[in-house]
Protein backbone atom coordinates (compact mmCIF):
# COMPACT_ATOMS: atom_id res chain seq x y z
CA UNK A 1 0.00 0.00 0.00
CA UNK A 2 2.99 2.14 -0.03
CA UNK A 3 2.23 3.48 -3.41
CA UNK A 4 -1.18 4.26 -2.81
CA UNK A 5 -2.07 8.16 -1.71
CA UNK A 6 -4.26 7.93 1.26
CA UNK A 7 -7.62 9.28 -0.93
CA UNK A 8 -6.86 6.44 -3.42
CA UNK A 9 -6.59 3.76 -0.69
CA UNK A 10 -9.80 5.17 1.55
CA UNK A 11 -11.69 4.98 -1.42
CA UNK A 12 -10.88 1.50 -2.02
CA UNK A 13 -11.67 0.44 1.46
CA UNK A 14 -15.05 2.24 1.19
CA UNK A 15 -15.44 0.01 -2.34
CA UNK A 16 -14.69 -2.69 -0.56
CA UNK A 17 -17.10 -1.82 2.48
CA UNK A 18 -20.13 -1.01 0.75
CA UNK A 19 -20.20 -4.83 -1.19
CA UNK A 20 -20.67 -6.01 2.25
CA UNK A 21 -24.12 -7.81 2.97
CA UNK A 22 -26.63 -4.70 4.45
CA UNK A 23 -24.35 -1.77 4.51
CA UNK A 24 -25.51 0.89 2.58
CA UNK A 25 -22.47 3.46 2.84
CA UNK A 26 -19.36 4.23 4.49
CA UNK A 27 -16.61 6.81 5.35
CA UNK A 28 -12.84 5.36 5.92
CA UNK A 29 -10.77 8.30 7.66
CA UNK A 30 -7.09 7.65 7.77
CA UNK A 31 -3.72 9.17 9.51
CA UNK A 32 -0.91 10.41 7.21
CA UNK A 33 0.49 6.66 8.15
CA UNK A 34 -2.27 5.28 6.03
CA UNK A 35 -3.96 4.02 9.53
CA UNK A 36 -7.74 4.02 10.08
CA UNK A 37 -8.61 6.49 12.80
CA UNK A 38 -12.14 6.40 12.20
CA UNK A 39 -14.44 3.90 9.97
CA UNK A 40 -18.44 5.50 9.57
CA UNK A 41 -21.10 3.02 8.59
CA UNK A 42 -24.47 3.36 7.34
CA UNK A 43 -26.29 -0.15 7.24
CA UNK A 44 -29.94 -1.31 7.23
CA UNK A 45 -31.04 -3.31 10.07
CA UNK A 46 -31.16 -6.80 8.81
CA UNK A 47 -28.02 -7.90 11.14
CA UNK A 48 -26.74 -6.98 14.63
CA UNK A 49 -24.02 -4.57 14.16
CA UNK A 50 -21.48 -6.48 15.74
CA UNK A 51 -21.85 -9.00 12.64
CA UNK A 52 -21.45 -6.36 10.80
CA UNK A 53 -18.29 -5.19 12.18
CA UNK A 54 -16.58 -8.68 12.25
CA UNK A 55 -17.67 -8.50 8.71
CA UNK A 56 -15.88 -5.38 7.82
CA UNK A 57 -12.71 -6.18 9.71
CA UNK A 58 -12.56 -9.53 7.89
CA UNK A 59 -12.57 -7.85 4.92
CA UNK A 60 -10.18 -5.73 5.68
CA UNK A 61 -7.94 -7.60 6.78
CA UNK A 62 -8.62 -10.32 3.70
CA UNK A 63 -7.77 -7.56 1.22
CA UNK A 64 -5.70 -5.07 2.77
CA UNK A 65 -4.17 -7.21 4.92
CA UNK A 66 -5.09 -4.48 8.38
CA UNK A 67 -6.69 -5.30 11.37
CA UNK A 68 -9.43 -2.26 12.63
CA UNK A 69 -10.01 -1.89 16.30
CA UNK A 70 -13.62 -2.80 16.55
CA UNK A 71 -13.75 0.55 19.34
CA UNK A 72 -12.92 2.71 15.87
CA UNK A 73 -15.77 1.01 13.83
CA UNK A 74 -19.16 3.56 14.21
CA UNK A 75 -22.47 1.62 12.68
CA UNK A 76 -25.73 3.81 12.44
CA UNK A 77 -28.31 1.69 11.31
CA UNK A 78 -32.06 2.81 9.27
CA UNK A 79 -34.74 0.80 9.48
CA UNK A 80 -34.95 -0.39 5.86
CA UNK A 81 -37.28 -2.94 5.88
CA UNK A 82 -39.73 -0.30 5.62
CA UNK A 83 -38.34 1.17 2.85
CA UNK A 84 -40.40 2.06 -0.42
CA UNK A 85 -37.87 -0.49 -2.45
CA UNK A 86 -39.64 -3.44 -1.15
CA UNK A 87 -42.66 -2.84 -2.86
CA UNK A 88 -40.74 -2.98 -6.00
CA UNK A 89 -39.33 -6.75 -5.20
CA UNK A 90 -38.63 -8.64 -7.77
CA UNK A 91 -38.76 -12.80 -7.95
CA UNK A 92 -36.47 -14.61 -9.66
CA UNK A 93 -38.51 -16.80 -12.13
CA UNK A 94 -36.03 -19.11 -14.01
CA UNK A 95 -32.50 -19.16 -14.97
CA UNK A 96 -31.42 -20.71 -18.25
CA UNK A 97 -28.42 -21.74 -19.67
CA UNK A 98 -27.60 -23.35 -22.75
CA UNK A 99 -24.72 -23.86 -25.30
CA UNK A 100 -23.88 -24.04 -29.14
CA UNK A 101 -20.40 -24.80 -29.54
CA UNK A 102 -18.28 -22.58 -27.52
CA UNK A 103 -21.05 -20.16 -26.88
CA UNK A 104 -23.02 -19.65 -24.09
CA UNK A 105 -26.80 -17.77 -24.34
CA UNK A 106 -27.89 -17.00 -20.71
CA UNK A 107 -32.13 -16.33 -20.25
CA UNK A 108 -33.40 -15.07 -16.99
CA UNK A 109 -36.92 -14.15 -16.00
CA UNK A 110 -37.76 -12.05 -13.26
CA UNK A 111 -41.40 -11.31 -11.92
CA UNK A 112 -42.70 -8.48 -10.59
CA UNK A 113 -46.09 -9.05 -9.17
CA UNK A 114 -47.99 -10.93 -12.23
CA UNK A 115 -45.74 -9.33 -14.95
CA UNK A 116 -42.69 -11.55 -16.15
CA UNK A 117 -39.82 -10.08 -17.77
CA UNK A 118 -37.35 -12.16 -19.87
CA UNK A 119 -33.51 -10.90 -20.45
CA UNK A 120 -30.82 -12.56 -22.80
CA UNK A 121 -27.51 -12.34 -23.10
CA UNK A 122 -24.76 -14.18 -25.48
CA UNK A 123 -21.18 -14.55 -25.44
CA UNK A 124 -18.13 -16.87 -24.98
CA UNK A 125 -18.44 -19.92 -23.02
CA UNK A 126 -15.82 -19.44 -20.26
CA UNK A 127 -16.23 -19.64 -16.67
CA UNK A 128 -15.76 -15.77 -15.67
CA UNK A 129 -17.79 -14.46 -18.85
CA UNK A 130 -20.77 -16.87 -18.00
CA UNK A 131 -20.90 -14.58 -14.85
CA UNK A 132 -20.81 -11.63 -16.64
CA UNK A 133 -23.77 -12.85 -19.33
CA UNK A 134 -25.92 -13.92 -16.32
CA UNK A 135 -25.30 -10.29 -14.89
CA UNK A 136 -25.89 -8.40 -18.28
CA UNK A 137 -29.05 -11.27 -18.78
CA UNK A 138 -30.72 -10.00 -15.42
CA UNK A 139 -29.79 -6.19 -16.17
CA UNK A 140 -31.71 -6.76 -19.98
CA UNK A 141 -34.89 -7.84 -17.50
CA UNK A 142 -34.72 -4.70 -15.97
CA UNK A 143 -33.82 -2.20 -19.03
CA UNK A 144 -37.46 -3.89 -20.26
CA UNK A 145 -39.29 -3.46 -17.10
CA UNK A 146 -38.22 0.43 -16.94
CA UNK A 147 -38.35 0.62 -20.39
CA UNK A 148 -35.14 2.47 -20.80
CA UNK A 149 -31.48 0.93 -22.42
CA UNK A 150 -27.93 1.03 -21.93
CA UNK A 151 -28.51 2.36 -18.73
CA UNK A 152 -26.51 -0.28 -16.41
CA UNK A 153 -23.32 -1.84 -17.64
CA UNK A 154 -21.30 -4.86 -15.83
CA UNK A 155 -17.78 -3.55 -14.81
CA UNK A 156 -16.58 -6.24 -12.74
CA UNK A 157 -17.87 -9.62 -10.88
CA UNK A 158 -16.08 -12.09 -9.30
CA UNK A 159 -16.68 -14.98 -6.81
CA UNK A 160 -14.75 -14.49 -3.52
CA UNK A 161 -14.06 -15.92 -0.20
CA UNK A 162 -15.01 -14.09 2.76
CA UNK A 163 -15.70 -14.67 6.49
CA UNK A 164 -15.36 -18.44 5.15
CA UNK A 165 -18.51 -17.77 2.69
CA UNK A 166 -18.72 -18.30 -1.06
CA UNK A 167 -19.65 -14.35 -2.42
CA UNK A 168 -20.41 -13.22 -5.55
CA UNK A 169 -19.60 -9.63 -5.88
CA UNK A 170 -20.25 -7.14 -8.20
CA UNK A 171 -19.59 -3.69 -9.78
CA UNK A 172 -22.23 -2.11 -12.15
CA UNK A 173 -22.46 1.48 -13.66
CA UNK A 174 -25.35 3.54 -13.84
CA UNK A 175 -24.98 5.56 -16.81
CA UNK A 176 -27.11 8.87 -17.06
CA UNK A 177 -27.05 11.51 -19.35
CA UNK A 178 -25.34 13.55 -16.43
CA UNK A 179 -23.76 11.41 -14.49
CA UNK A 180 -21.90 7.70 -14.26
CA UNK A 181 -21.97 6.30 -10.90
CA UNK A 182 -20.76 2.94 -9.77
CA UNK A 183 -22.70 0.36 -7.61
CA UNK A 184 -21.73 -2.71 -5.78
CA UNK A 185 -23.77 -5.82 -4.83
CA UNK A 186 -23.14 -9.14 -3.24
CA UNK A 187 -25.03 -11.85 -2.43
CA UNK A 188 -23.77 -15.62 -0.77
CA UNK A 189 -23.69 -18.42 -2.92
CA UNK A 190 -25.73 -20.63 -0.52
CA UNK A 191 -26.94 -23.81 -3.24
CA UNK A 192 -27.40 -22.21 -6.92
CA UNK A 193 -24.39 -20.55 -8.03
CA UNK A 194 -26.31 -18.33 -10.97
CA UNK A 195 -29.39 -17.34 -9.11
CA UNK A 196 -26.60 -15.99 -6.52
CA UNK A 197 -24.78 -13.61 -9.46
CA UNK A 198 -28.56 -12.89 -9.97
CA UNK A 199 -29.53 -11.52 -6.73
CA UNK A 200 -25.88 -10.17 -6.32
CA UNK A 201 -27.04 -7.60 -9.61
CA UNK A 202 -30.18 -6.90 -8.17
CA UNK A 203 -28.42 -5.76 -4.63
CA UNK A 204 -26.47 -3.58 -6.84
CA UNK A 205 -29.14 -1.80 -8.65
CA UNK A 206 -31.97 -2.00 -6.33
CA UNK A 207 -31.82 1.75 -5.13
CA UNK A 208 -31.49 2.93 -8.71
CA UNK A 209 -35.14 0.91 -9.95
CA UNK A 210 -36.83 2.79 -7.18
CA UNK A 211 -35.62 6.05 -8.68
CA UNK A 212 -36.94 5.07 -12.15
CA UNK A 213 -40.20 3.65 -10.33
CA UNK A 214 -41.31 6.87 -9.07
Amino acid sequence: MENIDISTLSVSMEDIINSLPDIISSKVVLDENKNIIELHILSNNNRNPKQISRDVQSALAAKFGISVDHKKISIAQVAFNESPINSFRLIIDSINYSTIGNIAEITVNLKKGDELYEGRATGANSTMNTYRLIASATLDCIHKLLNVSNSFVVEDIERITLAKQDVITIAISFITAYQEELLVGCAIIRKNEKESIVKATLDAINRRIVTFNN
